[in-house]
Parts: C-alpha cells; sequence; structure tokens
C-alpha cells in the first residue's frame, strides 16, 4: 500500500485552509492539489482527477459535511477523508467510520501527522487486493476472485492501459488499438467514450474503480493499486520470470509487440543469476 498522497482541502474559512495548507506543507507524504472553500468546486476537481485523501471541515454551512465526504467517496471509493472539528461529534453511520478519522482544532502539525498516518492505516486495512495475470491470457483478480467482465471492449481497455504501465492513453490511440478497422471519426469516438464509461462501471461494481485515472481527454492506470505478473517481470522479478514463457495477453494481437521487450527483460534477469 502506497501512502496517501494527492490531496485536497475543503473549508469555507480562509485562515483554516491557509493553515491545514500550511502544516499539510511540512508532511512529505502529502501533495495538495486542491484547496476549496466551495463544496461544488472540489466535487468537480475530483471527477476530472485522482485524489486519495479528503480533509474538510465537518462544519460547512453550503453543505452537509457527512454528506460531501459520501458523494467525494462516491466518486473515488477509495478515498479516505479527514473531517476537522473543533469539538468531538459522534457519528453513528458505521460506513462512514471506515474512511474518516478526525483532526481536532485548533489545527497543529503533530494533529494533522497523526490524522494522516491515520487514514493511511484505515486505507490499508480497506484496501482491495487487484491483480493483474498477463502471461497467457489477460484476467484481472480482487481478493482473489476473477472479475467478470461484462464488455469484452471494456475488459480490452483495461489490458491496453496495463499493457501501457502506468502510461497515459489519449482517445485517438485508444481507437488506433481498439477499433484498427474503424475510420477515427465522431461515430467511433462516441464508442470509444462509452467504453470508457462501461469499464469504470464495471470496475465501480467491485469497488476499484479509483484504478482508472482520466483527465483531460487520457487514461491511465494507478500502477500503485495493482499488482501484475508483466510489472514484477520489468522490476526484475526472478519469481515472475520463471513464471513467463512466452506467452502474453494472447487474446488481444496488439499485445504481441510486448513480448520482445519481455523476453529481453527475462534474460537479463537469467544472465544476472547465473
Amino acid at each position: 500500500m502506497s501512502a496517501l498522497k494527492r490531496t485536497i482541502i475543503i473549508d469555507n474559512d480562509e485562515i483554516s485552509r491557509e493553515i491545514i495548507l500550511f502544516f499539510a506543507g511540512t508532511i512529505e507524504r502529502l501533495d495538495v492539489v486542491g484547496a476549496f472553500h466551495n463544496p461544488g468546486n472540489a466535487i468537480k476537481y475530483m471527477q476530472k482527477n485522482p485524489v486519495d485523501l479528503a480533509i474538510l471541515d465537518l462544519q460547512m454551512p453550503e453543505m452537509d459535511s457527512i454528506e460531501l465526504g459520501w458523494k467525494l467517496h462516491e466518486i473515488n471509493p477509495a478515498l479516505m477523508l479527514i473531517y476537522a472539528t473543533t469539538e468531538r461529534v459522534e457519528i453513528r453511520d458505521e460506513q462512514c467510520l471506515k474512511v474518516a478519522v478526525y483532526l481536532p482544532k485548533p489545527f497543529s502539525h503533530e494533529g494533522l501527522l497523526h490524522a494522516v498516518k491515520s487514514a493511511e492505516l484505515l486505507a490499508k486495512r480497506n484496501q482491495k487486493h487487484i491483480y493483474a495475470r498477463t502471461f497467457g491470457y489477460f484476467d484481472l483478480f480482487v481478493d482473489g476472485e476473477p472479475v467478470i467482465f461484462k464488455s469484452a471492449k471494456a475488459k480490452e481497455l483495461l489490458a491496453l492501459l496495463i499493457d501501457r504501465q502506468g502510461g497515459t492513453v489519449t482517445t485517438d490511440q485508444i481507437i488506433t488499438v481498439l477499433w484498427e478497422d474503424r475510420p477515427n471519426d465522431e461515430a467511433t469516438q462516441s464508442l470509444c467514450s462509452k467504453v470508457v464509461k462501461t469499464l469504470k462501471r464495471e470496475l465501480d461494481e467491485y469497488k476499484i474503480g479509483s484504478i482508472l485515472i482520466q483527465k483531460r481527454g487520457i487514461r491511465s492506470i494507478d500502477m500503485r493499486q495493482v499488482d501484475c505478473d508483466m510489472f514484477e517481470l520489468m522490476e526484475g522479478s526472478i519469481e515472475a520470470k520463471e513464471r513467463f514463457f512466452g506467452d502474453y495477453m494472447l487474446e488481444y494481437s496488439w499485445a504481441e509487440e510486448r513480448i520482445h521487450s519481455l523476453w529481453e527483460r527475462a534474460q537479463r534477469i537469467s544472465g544476472r543469476d547465473s
């Protein structure tokens, strides 16, 4: 489990936002990517950008903070929440307690650091184990159980994103690979958009939608959340090398281009071990 990193702050009080920003800047594991006084703007940001952690004021006049937390959590089920509050408020929602911790006011560096560490522990406890098998045929597993994709094209799109190892893929690139016989026209672009939405929906059904990153018309996979035999081989794993026999995503012809680099990597690992 990687540490929580990409963080947003939501607080209608400017002074409070600035204080949290100051202390967050002293914590290396945090990268504040947005600070908002308007909850609606925070929701719009999260719909287009990956976020790991949200720090929000528990008493905001514009929107109920618990409701806001759940709206954000619906966008990213892996999101962790830190509620900043001047007084201990008992939250009886059992599900909320699984994704949220408290940050007492007045703020301090120690208080924020403790809240962040607590959120990391909760995230680790809640995290599903996601494994992509690419040697042979492509399959995705969540906590050891296979993901049953209803859409073959959505599964192929995920395979393409896995193959790119966290690299970004544009709509044009997706069309070139997945629909090589179709013209890149408005109809095909609309079809591509539908497949992307279908993939997100199918991943959300398994509560792993956060692995799909979408930003300004490009898509990628959050490699921090996914284990994969191909990733392990490229990183030099001896065990992964022993499981690679030259077969890679056999159902997809475009995947053949990756086999040469995998063989080269396996041979370098063998040479290192001899």
